[in-house]
């Protein structure tokens, strides 16, 4: 049994796959698996994965049709075999000492998962670190709830939309448990950001978890990756996401924070679509203001509880004031470059 399987799902990222691969492969921690997950990808990546395979026999490679991100991290379950499981996107990378310290302060503090901090690139070659953490920290038992929602967003009148990054990239969790629970990925297709429901699936069976301050992922700046491309049907994501994690958590606590989720996501969403060049702009704000799901998330999130650039947003949006929003969006906009 390896110490960790490190599965990288793989969709046209030929120009990334050694800068991750390499990082990976020369982990201070040897005794790792690395199964890299070939999702249909339609450029050289899956010679590329056949030839690592041939190289390190720590290396499994699956080849299969394209559905995405998540399913592609569910095939690597399928066929895990190590003491934890971790997942790196392939077109990031991660520093050398990552997984042997992840590894060593899990068995160290006998926790159920262990997270790092991690730097951002926010421009080509400027990057900014996470800081989530001021010095490592453990949360144990009825703890690791709180960490939890802290980590769908942040509870009612706090000025941050979250305190605790929900990408499932910078840490490592027990394989025994992703089984006892039959813990998977939703697809991204359906939902948004499919990290979260998997986040709460793990840690509502967690008994403790550490998260270290230091920072050893790379999350990398790439225009072509799918999380950076505008789609108008991601409002629908956003409602599918919120449906199904208030099927999981719907406890007032819980609620308050999947629609302060919810919120910043669809504003992100506006002030996103405020800034595309699509000719039909406002019909789309104003067939999403005028959605049934506002009169359910106004009867439980309070304007008030929300920091007044957000709050302002929230309340055009509540009385579908179209037009204010669309340009509320366009001078926020100008103001956050």
């Amino acid at each position: 049994m390896p110490k960790i399987s490190i599965i990288v799902p793989i969709y046209n990222v030929e120009k990334y796959l050694d800068r991750c691969m390499q990082s990976l492969l020369n982990q201070t921690l040897t005794d790792i698996e690395i199964i890299m997950v070939d999702d249909g990808s339609p450029d050289r990546c899956p010679q590329m994965c056949d030839e690592y395979a041939k190289k390190d026999s720590r290396i499994k490679v699956i080849h299969k049709s394209n559905a995405g991100l998540g399913y592609a991290r569910n095939s690597g379950l399928e066929i895990a075999t190590g003491e934890y499981v971790a997942f790196v996107d392939s077109d990031d990378y991660v520093d050398t000492q990552m997984y042997e310290s992840l590894y060593v302060s899990a068995k160290k503090e006998n926790t159920d998962a262990a997270f790092c901090g991690f730097y951002t690139e926010i421009r080509k070659g400027k990057w900014v670190e996470s800081n989530e953490v001021s010095e490592n920290k453990v949360w144990e038992n009825g703890d690791v709830r709180s960490f939890m929602l802290d980590m769908i967003a942040s509870a009612p009148y706090e000025k941050q939309e979250r305190k605790y990054q929900m990408s499932v990239w910078h840490s490592i969790y027990s394989l025994a448990i992703i089984r006892t629970g039959n813990i998977r990925f939703y697809s991204e297709r359906e939902i948004v950001s499919e990290d979260i429901p998997f986040q709460i699936d793990f840690l509502q069976r967690a008994k403790t978890v550490i998260y270290l301050q230091k920072s050893y992922y790379r999350y990398c700046l790439n225009g072509t990756s799918l999380t950076k491309k505008f789609k108008i049907d991601k409002y629908n994501g956003f409602k599918n996401l919120r449906r199904l994690l208030l099927a999981k958590q719907n406890d007032d606590a819980s609620k308050a924070r999947i629609d302060r989720l919810f919120i910043g996501y669809c504003r992100s969403f506006v002030y996103r679509l405020a800034n595309s060049d699509r000719k039909d702009r406002i019909k789309v704000l104003r067939g999403i203001l005028s959605d049934y799901v506002w009169k359910d998330v106004k009867s439980s999130y309070n304007a008030k509880w929300l920091p007044l650039y957000a709050r302002i947003c929230y309340l055009l949006m509540l009385h579908h004031k179209t037009y204010l929003v669309y340009f509320y969006a366009k001078v926020m906009n100008v103001l956050r470059k």
